[in-house]
Order: structure tokens, then sequence, then C-alpha cells
């Protein structure tokens, strides 16, 4: 019996990355599905070395998958190492018949020495059809949310170079009874341990700092940055790459146990809120749970602010002095360009972003129900490009729940 079952319609899947160029194939893709009448999935797969991508990067794959969501196809975030290999298998299961890719725009000598992912997945597809497209134009939009590069504090670097002192101190007790390739062990187990609890710009710098430290105070002559023996020269370069080598994994494996903790508070979040929004009935009490959920997850002040009969938002749910601690007047008429424009204002944005608070609308089909209003409680820490994907997705929750409020609430009146 075959593994799959033969589609009966054109199904097609887009690949989602963090290239500019990714839009225009996601746009030229939507073309496609709607030429052929097809459903059409965007998928993005996150690999150890997709972790190391930068915030803008990162960002913008966040903000390419909005864009197909918004354009009516299906978003999935896949986890692997092989990254032609998870779109294959999941094309597979979901009888994909055309998978669409991005043209490579690095140099063929890149391609001799890594394997490109296009050509793996044409190598592996089988009978489904690959398109290789650069894409069309079609309709640019811009970020509405501009999510800032994490910096490294200073903090993380002083605690690497406290770690860098107590290896040297160890050094220093073992020196009289150990060989010099044992005292290179105590500086590599320093090295690692920052990779771990500083991240991988403070590992570099001390891996750099751990050689010259061993080359001062422990290579002949002593206290002094001369070598006798040209050998140590060697000692020092290969103790250098593989210091360097291993803060690289180290941060790898850290980033890849953040992803993970993160996805597990995602999927906890959504599900805890469904059940909560399930279980409730009328507007004040699916607010009410609203508010409690956002600011825990996101560790901040939230009110929800409905409209009126005369086109005025009013808080509903929340602690007004808490959020609006400045000008009352001037951030609810900001919420009310969240209202008017159907997207997020505020902190952060590019409208309206010198305030403190990010204004998000909750709708649903075509109607704005209300704006949840989120003050941060520490902005430099909000928000990540997975956490921006999480508001969005619990704000959508939260307002499926309150249209169904209203169209119950619509019946009970024509009854």
């Amino acid at each position: 019996m075959a593994d799959t079952l033969t589609p009966t319609a054109e199904r097609l899947l887009v690949c989602v990355g963090p290239g500019p160029s990714s839009a225009k194939v996601i746009n030229s893709t939507k073309r496609m599905a709607d030429s052929l009448q097809a459903e059409w999935f965007a998928v993005y797969v996150e690999s150890p070395k997709m972790l190391r991508l930068a915030e803008g990067e990162r960002n913008r794959i966040t903000q390419n998958l909005r864009l197909a969501k918004e354009l009516g196809g299906e978003t999935f975030t896949l986890k692997g190492r092989n990254i032609a290999e998870e779109i294959v298998n999941f094309a597979r299961q979901q009888n994909i018949s055309k998978i669409v890719s991005g043209k490579p725009i690095h140099s063929r000598w890149k391609d001799i020495f890594c394997k490109s992912p296009v050509d793996e997945l044409v190598r592996m597809s089988g009978d489904m059809d690959i398109y290789v497209i650069t894409g069309e134009p079609g309709e640019q939009r811009e970020s509405t949310y501009l999510i800032h590069p994490k910096h490294i504090p200073l903090s993380d670097y002083g605690a690497g170079l406290l770690y860098l002192i107590l290896a040297t101190a160890l050094c220093f007790l073992m020196y009289p009874y150990f060989h010099l390739s044992n005292l290179i062990m105590v500086y590599l187990l320093g090295v690692m341990i920052t990779a771990m609890e500083c991240g991988r710009g403070p590992a570099i710098l001390n891996s750099l700092l751990s050689v010259l430290s061993f080359d001062f105070f422990f290579v002949p002559p002593r206290f002094s940055f001369a070598v006798e023996e040209a050998q140590y020269l060697v000692t020092f370069a290969v103790m250098f790459l593989v210091a360097v080598v291993i803060s690289h994994l180290t941060n790898l494996i850290r980033q890849q146990a953040e992803a993970t903790r993160l996805q597990e508070r995602q999927t906890a979040a959504m599900h805890g809120l469904s059940r909560q929004l399930a279980s409730v009935r009328g507007v004040e009490k699916i607010l009410q749970v609203t508010v409690e959920h956002f600011s825990e997850i996101f560790k901040g002040q939230v009110v929800v602010l409905l409209p009126e009969a005369k086109g005025k938002l009013k808080v509903a749910a929340g602690d007004v002095s808490s959020v609006f601690q400045k000008d009352l007047v001037k951030e609810l008429d900001i919420a009310r360009s969240a209202y008017d424009a159907g997207q997020m204002v505020g902190w952060g944005t590019k409208t309206s972003p010198k305030t403190d608070i990010l204004y998000v609308p909750l709708q649903a089909a075509n109607d704005i129900l209300a704006v949840l209003a989120l003050r941060p409680q520490d902005p430099k820490r909000f928000l990540l490009p997975e956490q921006l994907y999480l508001l969005e997705s619990l704000t959508k929750q939260v307002a499926l729940a309150l249209e169904v409020e209203r169209l119950v609430g619509k019946r009970q009146k024509a009854k």
C-alpha cells in the first residue's frame, strides 16, 4: 500500500525564508493558487543555522508568514536540521503536488562547499513539481511592528571576565602539580560556561583572553608574552580555535533550548486562553480573562477598550491608571487610530512610536471589535519576533470569542 494518497486536487507549498525576495515568491504562489483554484501552504523550517540569524532577519520571517496568512495561505513552522528533507516530508503528509521556492542569490562557488537546499529539494521531490522562481512584486506590505535588535548587555561581558579570572585562579593552584595541557582544559571549561550563561560575544572574548592569559601566566618564560619554543604558537592557535568552536556549539545549544522553551510557553498560553474563553460567557468575563492572561504572558499592564455608540472608545477591562499614566486624551486618540486603521500602532511601530503603549486591534472577519492596550514592564526585552506572532494569534482568539458573543446577543434580541 502506498504511503500517501494521490491528491485529487492541486495543493501548493511555498518555502518561506528570511531573504528579501521571499515576499515576492509568496505573492507569486498566491496568484498561482488562485489560477489553479488550489489550497496552498507557507512553510518555514527553523534549522540550527536559522537560530543564529539577526533579529532583523527573524523579523522578516515573521512578516513573511503574516503576509502568507493574510493572503489566505496556511502557515506552518517546522524544526529540523535538513531544510529540504523537512519540507518534502511535510509535503508528502499534506499531499502537496507543487512546491514553490525562491531562486538562490548566492554564488555557485558556495554550492561547491555547501549543499543548496533548492538542489536537495529537487533531488528529493519525487513526483512533486518544483518551481524555482524570483517572484513577482505584487503588493508591497511594510512591517507594521519594528523589532529592535537585541544587544548583549555589558554585564554579560563582565560575567565572562569573572569566569576567566576564576579559571586563571584555579590554574595557579594546579600549576605546581599538573602539566600545562591540563590547564588548557580549565580555560576551555571557562569558555563553555561563558557561552552557556552569557552568549557568543562574551565567549569569543573569553576565548581570546584565555589564550593570552595562558601564555602570560604559565608558558615559559612566565609573566611575559615572549615564547621560548615555537611549538607553543601552534598550541595557542589550536587552543583559540577549539575555544571558539566550543563557544559556538554551546551557544547554539543554548539558542535551541530557548527556542524550545518559548515554543512550549506559546503552546501553553494558547491552550490556556482557549480553555478559559470556552468556559466563560459574557463580554465582561471574556475581557477580564483576556486582561489576566495577556498581563501574565507578556509581562505588562493591559486594558481593553470597546467602542461606544458615538464611536468613542471606553475602557471596559483592566486598570486604567497602570496603563495610561500620562495624557489620557492623547492615548485614547492613538487607540482610536488603531481602531480605525485596523493595525497595531504605538510603541515600536511607525505610527506614534514615542508612546510607551502598544495598541492592538481585536479584529474578527472585517470588523474591529475592540482595542487592546499593552504597556510592557521592560520595553527592551519586548517583543521578540516569536512573541509578536503569539500576540497576533492570541488577539485573534479573543476577537473570535467576542464575535461569537455578539452573534449570540443578536440572536437573543431577534427572538
